[in-house]
């Protein structure tokens, strides 16, 4: 058996080491072999070269610095495959494994009657909070989304936080690659949404399989202690709501009203920004 990680990083060389020496040491049947194919996205504190030390079996691909997430696991995955491993297992490279978190990601698939995706739930390594993990849409709307605790049973989800997944070469071959036309985020959302339309399940494990802080920034640009230029910059950057990856999500996701749920954060900023200008000046 043969599993391939996919990663991609950029100048996280301690957190990338971390993660990689993580997976490596996995407890799994000797038969198993473990490679890796890892997206160095212009990193310039060395993560490249002390990835190359480590004296692992690891592909190290360069990148320039302008695919982020999306683009350097799209890269990834299409390398990944090349190699005809039994599983890809995704992986963030801040998130640090439990040493049998792969054995219990392997053993959910194989007990589904279904073709599947194996999500692994990740916990703050301080708290041991929930960070990471599978995702159910609340109620109507297409990107307003609830953290599925895990249980003690497999449970079944909507989507998933890409973090950790263990996905069937089998599973990938019929939802095809990772969409690296995402600027960054979704990328995650929208393959395990195209998952269910193959006829896949994407099942959270039960419990966590490893550590991860969460470290996710919510709507800076709704600081008005920010200048202007500032916040527009991070509302439609590529780690705010940039328009062209919304956009691509929604056509897709978002049912006949994408459109609506397209525009609304865009209104909001700028209704934010006219209810500040109206604001009596001291």
């Amino acid at each position: 058996m043969k599993i391939t990680a996919i990663l991609t990083c950029h100048d996280r060389r301690d957190k990338t080491l971390a993660c990689l020496q993580s997976y490596f040491d996995q407890q799994l049947p000797d038969e198993t072999v473990l490679d890796a194919v890892l997206v160095d996205d212009g990193s310039s504190d060395g993560t490249g070269e002390a990835v190359q030390r480590l004296g692992r079996p690891i592909t190290l691909i360069r990148g320039s610095g302008d695919l982020y997430w999306a683009g350097g696991m799209a890269i990834a995955e299409e390398r990944a495959l090349q190699g005809s491993p039994d599983y890809l297992l995704w992986l963030n490279d801040d998130g640090v494994l439990d040493p049998d978190a792969v054995t219990r990601l392997l053993a959910v698939e194989r007990a589904s009657e279904k073709a599947c995706i194996v999500i692994g739930a990740l916990r703050d390594p301080d708290s041991g909070e929930l960070t990471y993990s599978g995702m159910r849409r609340h109620r109507f709307h297409p990107l307003r989304f609830n953290r599925i605790s895990p249980d003690q049973q497999p449970v079944e989800v909507d989507t998933f936080e890409g973090n950790i997944v263990l996905v069937p070469r089998a599973v990938a071959q019929m939802v095809g690659l990772i969409d690296g036309g995402f600027e960054h985020a979704a990328a995650d959302f929208d393959y395990g949404f195209r998952a269910r339309k193959a006829s896949a399940v994407n099942l959270l494990a039960p419990g966590t399989v490893g550590s991860c802080p969460y470290d996710h920034q919510i709507a800076l640009w709704l600081d008005s202690a920010l200048p202007l230029r500032e916040r527009t910059r991070l509302l439609l950057g590529r780690k705010g709501v940039p328009p062209r990856t919304r956009a691509r999500y929604l056509r897709r996701h978002g049912g006949p009203l994408w459109p609506i749920f397209w525009l609304s954060p865009y209104v909001h900023f700028a209704l934010s920004l006219l209810h500040l200008s109206r604001r009596p000046k001291r």
